[in-house]
């Protein structure tokens, strides 16, 4: 979760947004849950795997659930059941979401496991360059706040989590494409789950463009809850519970938290945005593009560890994405303008029943009026 920004009239690029490759911790990608290992021991393991491909390395996960929902433009989420592949660490599991609601966004993780006994598993909320003598300045005289942080250009992050900070100048590094060593001075925050962790969890807040003042105010009174945070569901509201994000890792089997959606059939992403008494949209999406149906095509081993395959090698490569039917339980009774890709299946005053037909990983909106 790299934040692009830069300071008023500026271009924004990678550089102004606080990355180069001179120093760059490869394991400290932002957002990302990870096994901080050596840098020998970052460096792919690149084969010729078979007839369909050249020197190459494209790991596919045996998770289908990875995608993102948008709503009207402006608020979203995205989640994703992550598998690390068996060539590297196949017990590295985690549930990730990402809920971005009115300018901020709500990063949440759970059931974070792996059997690595020898290095520590970590969630890096940012790593950031520091490249001029200003941003020097601002970290030599930060004062450290548990819960609220700002980094040095305005970017502003809440973290209930236990966290640890690390001001490295210098930092070494190797260059990707060389392995010519490299240093940087940077600064890094990150959620450390310890080593071989099991149920690990994090939840942080970003909001862009901010300051220390406005972040002191959102710190004693967040403007979003945590409805659920487990295997089953990350599920986040605004304050107001005007909005509710839904990020849905398994077919629920009671009715949802949130008040509005009552239950779905399937694993999905859900938005409700509730715009006055009346009136509410709602948004699905189905992260699987169904390419091919049925379990995981994965090949295995004689230890039943999964075989890198090249993608080229599968004999979906070329499909076109089918439709997925997603039913949805709206609670009360409303009105929708039926459309190609929703139906009403049956509408009374306890509940409301739509079925929507989801392709291409694609968000599909409705109106909700009463």
């Amino acid at each position: 979760l790299q934040i692009l920004t830069a300071a008023p009239g500026q271009t924004v690029t990678p550089a102004t947004s606080g990355w180069q490759q001179e120093g760059f911790d490869w394991n400290r990608i932002p957002g990302v849950t990870s096994i901080h290992l050596p840098l020998e021991q970052l460096q792919a393991k690149v084969l010729n795997v078979d007839r369909y491909s050249g020197m190459e390395e494209m790991l596919y996960s045996d998770e289908a659930f990875a995608g993102g929902l948008s709503q009207q433009k402006m608020n979203g989420n995205f989640g994703m059941k992550l598998h690390e592949h068996d060539k590297y660490n196949g017990s590295h599991r985690a549930r990730k979401s990402y809920h971005f609601i009115d300018g901020m966004i709500v990063c949440l993780g759970s059931d974070i496991e792996n059997t690595n006994t020898e290095f520590p598993t970590e969630t890096t909320i940012f790593q950031l360059a520091v490249t001029d003598k200003a941003g020097h300045d601002y970290w030599k005289n930060y004062q450290e706040d548990k819960k609220v942080w700002v980094d040095h250009l305005g970017t502003g992050y809440y973290v209930p989590t236990a966290i640890r900070f690390e001001k490295n100048f210098p930092q070494y590094s190797r260059m990707q494409n060389t392995g010519k060593e490299t240093k940087g001075d940077w600064v890094s925050l990150v959620v450390d789950h310890g080593k071989a962790p099991k149920n690990g969890r994090y939840e942080y807040a970003v909001l862009p463009q901010t300051n220390e003042t406005a972040m002191k105010k959102f710190a004693k009174k967040p403007t979003y809850k945590v409805l659920q945070q487990d295997r089953k569901a990350h599920i986040v509201a605004s304050a107001s519970e005007q909005i509710v994000s839904y990020v849905l890792f398994e077919t629920p089997e009671t009715t949802l938290p949130g008040g509005l959606l009552q239950r779905v059939d399937t694993s999905c992403l859900v938005m409700t945005h509730k715009e006055s008494a009346d009136k509410i949209k709602l948004t699905v999406a189905q992260p699987d593009l169904a390419l091919y149906r049925g379990p995981s095509d994965e090949a295995f081993d004689k230890d039943g560890k999964r075989i890198e395959r090249s993608i080229y090698s599968r004999p979906w490569v070329n499909n076109g994405s089918s439709e997925i039917p997603l039913t949805v339980t709206i609670k009360g009774r409303w009105n929708v303008e039926e459309t190609p890709y929703c139906t009403v299946v049956s509408s009374n005053e306890k509940q409301t029943i739509l079925q929507f037909s989801c392709k291409d990983g694609a968000s599909f909106e409705v109106e909700l009026k009463r």
